[in-house]
């Protein structure tokens, strides 16, 4: 005889990802806002078109399938960052309120708006996890919330927080898989002789989590090669950013990093090549299909 409830295989599933997603500290790397303070120039570069354009027209073409028109919708984009979703939602008329706890992020996003002529509603520089939804007005007010390829929705409590503050449509987006470039397993075990570990925010933990309270989302798997150009030195920043949420980074790793890029780099420049699998889903918080 089975005997375990849905509310407790919810409360078992909640308590597992907790513990995932307490294994990557939230005082390094990119768990820390100084990070993407320190990203934001290079995040606010344009994506080249033929890499840009398919990644929007795939989100609003999840989005705009459930029927929702987004002119005029409230729109919620947590971990806004420098815009790239929130822009062009603003742009096709949605009143945008952008969230994330990096200023420097803001500060792009807010300039990339002006340039563009693009009204976003309102931008809140807040750690997610610290949000209060009643004192921000934020709570169940919004047409559609978007959470995507961000660290702020990590754990149980960021992604009820995300559901609280929708009144109909949730939008996650998030790692199925990432190949990273040789570079970074390659660096990880010449300077901890470890294999370099892969905790991203995925796509798993929220999808089972809504399954297991009745909910049914549309998903969208994808897979696409990221390839980037950049200086030994922005490069080695990278690096040791993204390492830096398990281990101490300090100048003599930095040297070591330095000069194993500059023996693979041409004039100076360093091309990388990641393998991107991902996962969107969208759902309405609305329409729960009971349990089985």
């Amino acid at each position: 005889m089975i005997e375990n409830t849905s509310d407790e295989n919810s409360r078992y599933w909640r308590e597992y990802w907790e513990w995932a997603a307490q294994q990557r500290r939230k005082d390094r790397g990119p768990m820390q806002s100084g990070f993407w303070d320190r990203m934001a120039g290079r995040y606010s570069e344009k994506d080249p078109a033929d890499r840009e354009e398919p990644r929007l027209d795939a989100a609003f073409d999840l989005i705009e399938s459930t029927g929702l028109g987004l002119a005029g919708a409230e729109v919620l984009d947590i971990g806004a960052g420098t815009g790239s979703l929130a822009i062009p939602l603003a742009r096709r008329g949605a009143r945008v309120t952008a969230v994330d706890f990096s200023a420097g992020m803001l500060k792009q996003l807010e300039e990339r708006a002006a340039r563009e002529g693009v009204s976003i509603a309102r931008t809140i520089h807040a750690s997610w996890d610290e949000i209060d939804l009643d004192a921000e007005g934020l709570r169940g007010q919004f047409n559609l919330v978007i959470a995507s390829m961000t660290p702020a929705v990590r754990c149980p409590v960021t992604f009820s927080l995300m559901q609280e503050a929708a009144k109909e449509l949730c939008y996650y987006k998030g790692w199925v898989n990432r190949e990273w470039d040789p570079a970074f397993y390659e660096l990880y075990r010449l300077l901890f002789d470890e294999e370099f570990p892969v905790n991203s925010h995925g796509l798993s933990f929220p999808l089972v989590d809504l399954y297991l309270k009745g909910y049914r989302p549309t998903i969208r798997i994808e897979q696409e090669e990221w390839r980037s150009e950049e200086t030994v030195d922005d490069m080695v920043e990278r690096v040791s950013g993204f390492f830096s949420s398990t281990k101490d980074i300090d100048e003599a790793m930095k040297d070591r990093m330095r000069e194993y890029l500059r023996e693979r780099a041409r004039g100076g420049k360093y091309l990388s090549k990641t393998v991107a699998t991902t996962g969107m889903m969208i759902w309405d918080v609305r329409a729960r299909c009971g349990n089985f």
